[in-house]
This record gives C-alpha cells, sequence and structure tokens, in this order.
C-alpha cells in the first residue's frame, strides 16, 4: 500500500507542476490572442486566481507522498 501511495504521489507531485507551467501559458496565449475582451480577460484572471493554489497544493500533497510522510509508523 505504500508503494502505491509513493507512485501516486509522484503522479500528483507531476501533474502539479504540469498544471502550474500550463495554466499560465494557456491564460496569457488566450489572452494576447486578437479577439480577446474584456470578459476574457476577467475570465482568466479568475481561473488564474482559483486555480494555481489548487494546482500548487496538489504538488505539495504529492511530494509529501512521495516522500512517505502519510506511510502508517
Amino acid at each position: 500500500m505504500n508503494a502505491i501511495k509513493k507512485v501516486l504521489g509522484l503522479v500528483c507531485m507531476l501533474a502539479g507542476l504540469a498544471l502550474m507551467i500550463g495554466l499560465p501559458y494557456q491564460t496569457i496565449q488566450k489572452l494576447t490572442s486578437e479577439t480577446a475582451s474584456a470578459e476574457d480577460y476577467v475570465f482568466w484572471l479568475v481561473i488564474v486566481v482559483i486555480f494555481f493554489p489548487i494546482t500548487a497544493g496538489l504538488a505539495l500533497f504529492g511530494r509529501y507522498a512521495w516522500q512517505g510522510e502519510y506511510d502508517k509508523n
């Protein structure tokens, strides 16, 4: 069971890091397009403010699982 926790911790850590890189990239890509409006700026600002801390928490959770912090003693 501890091996599964470590593997899933690695998966969570990598997913969190990928999302932390992909979310700002996608935001910049959408907002620099010629068709971006004020509504797009508000939408993406809300998305980044809400989901960036969630992705950071996912990566942190994965790190703790990878290190074995959740293993029973």
